[in-house]
């Protein structure tokens, strides 16, 4: 970093710049609020007139997105919230759990007064639990997804080939545009499903537009009007929290 330190803007208080070479086609600028680090990622190869070209550029957009950052409130961890015995939270909403021990085939169901309903046998432990929990928030999260599908894809007339989930420390969604197959954060299922929505366009626009170009912001700009909010919501969640 000591060869581009002249560059870039002084940072505020605590934050700090990190460069890191990897196996890319563009030059990126991440910023992490919750560890207080922009993170510039670029090809292996870059010539150093393209990296002093691209810092330049983005000098003042990093000092204002810095100091914007640094009066926000400390992000939102739900994560004590998220699943515990008594509730668990879906889509935003903190719902009751009621537990029921029965000889059946064990199962969770959400009825219609929103509350979980979990059925399992008298010999079900901890880890057989938290399969069950696991298998059925992800079914939710898998049929609100192809909810969004099929709303969005005839609107935006483009398809993935696959959606995938997982449990992501550092994203809440990514898209292989090679291949077209895009992930998606298994944890968006506790949060609002506008949130999800919002991830899930953004990864659709990635097929039209690879890059966080001008180009892709524009079409993002078209379909969702206030991508900005929801972005920024979801920046003040300190996702590394919730994973261990």
């Amino acid at each position: 970093m000591k060869g581009i330190n002249r560059l870039l803007p002084v940072p505020p208080k605590g934050w700090e710049y990190e460069l890191v070479y990897k196996r890319i086609r563009h030059i990126y600028f991440r910023i992490y609020p919750d560890k207080k680090i922009v993170r510039i990622s670029a090809p292996s190869q870059t010539p150093a007139q393209t990296l002093e070209r691209a810092i330049q550029a983005k000098s003042a957009w990093l000092m204002e997105k810095m100091t914007a950052m640094g009066n926000t409130p400390p992000p939102f961890n739900p994560w004590p919230a998220m699943k515990e015995s008594r509730s668990c939270m879906v889509w935003g909403r903190q719902l009751p759990v009621v537990r029921g021990i029965f000889d059946s085939r064990p199962g969770i169901c959400l009825t219609p007064e929103s509350e979980i309903i979990i059925r399992v046998p008298s010999d079900f432990n901890a880890k057989k639990e938290e399969t069950l929990w696991n298998k059925w928030l992800r079914s939710l999260l898998t049929e609100r997804i192809q909810i969004l599908l099929e709303k969005w894809q005839p609107v935006m007339g483009v398809a993935p080939a696959e959606v995938r989930l997982k449990k992501m420390k550092t994203r809440w969604g990514s898209c292989n545009t090679i291949v077209r197959r895009i992930w998606i954060n298994a944890f968006l299922v506790h949060l609002e499903s506008c949130l999800l929505e919002y991830v899930l366009v953004h990864e659709l626009v990635h097929l039209l537009e690879p890059g966080h170009t001008r180009r892709f912001y524009q079409i993002m700009e078209i379909y969702l009007s206030d991508w900005k909010t929801k972005e920024s919501r979801l920046n003040q969640i300190g996702l590394r929290q919730w994973v261990t």
